[in-house]
């Protein structure tokens, strides 16, 4: 399979991987006090969801099913869904960022209310990607040729952020590969 199908299946699991670690994250943060670095961490999983997805992975992906419109499925309706659900992330990303900032500084967050938030986060992130996983990249597999793929390709170094670059990229698998390894470490 081309390496860009590759990568999108690998930022699926790395994505499901964090949202693992930020709930388990929420755990500890509902179990104590307000503790510094378990906060700073989530606020890091917050940055990797605002910044890696928006930038890198979801215009990626819209490319990628686009293509699907060119071939004899029928997935316009799911297509719709996807979109409006990467901007429904989007905002919700938004919205946790400014809850766990407020209570980064000190303002006042009705706890019931932080944690209700950041589960209904993680069920919708889940429940998109399982969408993707399920439905979209299978057809994506079975549909794409490698013609595709190269035009695909071509589009995206195009359509390649000044923004987001590689460095970039790298510096959020490094934030991905950072936060997972502490929760690892913890969770011995």
């Amino acid at each position: 399979m081309h390496g860009i199908y590759r990568q999108l299946c690998d930022d699926h699991k790395h994505m499901q991987r964090l949202l693992d670690v930020f709930e388990a994250l929420l755990d500890e943060l509902g179990r104590q006090d307000r503790d510094p670095a378990t906060l700073s961490m989530i606020l890091d999983a917050l940055d990797y969801f605002s910044v890696y997805p928006d930038q890198w992975h979801h215009p990626v992906e819209d490319l990628v099913f686009g293509r699907l419109l060119d071939k004899p499925v029928d997935i316009r309706d799911v297509l719709g869904e996807i979109t409006v659900e990467h901007k429904a992330i989007a905002a919700a990303t938004r919205n946790m960022n400014q809850l766990f900032y407020a209570v980064a500084n000190d303002a006042a967050v009705e706890r019931e209310h932080l944690f209700a938030t950041a589960r209904e986060y993680i069920a919708l992130q889940r429940a998109h990607m399982k969408k993707e996983n399920e439905i979209l990249l299978p057809l994506v597999a079975q549909h794409l040729t490698d013609t595709d793929w190269g035009e695909i390709a071509d589009e995206l170094m195009e359509k390649q952020s000044s923004h987001f670059h590689r460095g970039v990229k790298r510096l959020y698998e490094a934030i991905y590969q950072d936060l997972s390894e502490t929760a690892l470490a913890e969770a011995c």
